[in-house]
């Protein structure tokens, strides 16, 4: 997935919970700045910056793993 469709997803989201950017910044522990710059498909989050934030919204990472034989 592409940081910008990461981005996409997770302002929706937040819009249909009605939360602001700051209220999800205090409910995950995630700086207000970070949260803006990942819903302009910018930054560069780690696991645990994303687990926090999906948590509080109600999502969830699956990883999908593909070997490829050459």
């Amino acid at each position: 997935m592409k940081l910008d469709d990461l981005g996409k997803i997770l302002e929706q989201r937040r819009e249909k919970l009605q939360l602001r950017q700051s209220d999800l910044s205090e409910m995950s522990g995630v700086n207000v700045r970070t949260i803006i710059q990942l819903e302009k498909g910018q930054g560069n989050p780690s696991f645990v910056t994303l687990e926090k934030l999906l948590d509080v919204l109600g999502l969830e990472i699956t990883v999908e793993l593909k070997k490829t034989i050459e």
